[in-house]
């Protein structure tokens, strides 16, 4: 089993949104946290099978809806350099690196390419927070 982390599941699912064209995220309130639930849970469903031992959860807050896990993850891809947090309320995020280096970070992260491209592919509310 290759354990996976945040920073491994957030790196690569960044790395398949910009694969696939995307330029940034909202993370305006909780809906972005929320979205990231069922991704989540198709990582869990799939880990098994890919041989990945997940290492966090992604739990909601039961009153504010987001989630401390996500947050983290969030600053830590700003501070490695994936994405950038330019706005004054640091509200929105965008990318910071483009499709070839998606394409390198996504043939070394653990689980690969194709199960972050279905994971992102599977994102169901992508729409609402995509900028």
């Amino acid at each position: 089993m290759t354990n996976i982390t945040t920073d491994d599941f957030f790196t690569g699912l960044f790395a398949a949104l910009v694969f696939n064209g995307k330029k940034g995220l909202s993370i305006r309130n909780e809906r972005f946290d929320r979205s990231l639930v069922p991704v989540f849970q198709k990582l869990q469903e799939l880990a098994p099978s890919k041989g990945l031992d997940i290492q966090f959860r992604i739990r909601l807050h039961p009153f504010h809806g987001d989630s401390i896990t996500v947050r983290t993850a969030i600053y830590s891809a700003a501070q490695h350099g994936l994405i950038s947090l330019d706005n004054p309320e640091y509200q929105d995020i965008q990318f910071k690196i483009d499709k070839e280096q998606a394409n390198q970070i996504l043939g070394n992260v653990p689980g690969g390419k194709d199960l972050f491209l279905e994971l992102a592919a599977d994102w169901k509310d992508l729409d609402k927070v995509a900028v």
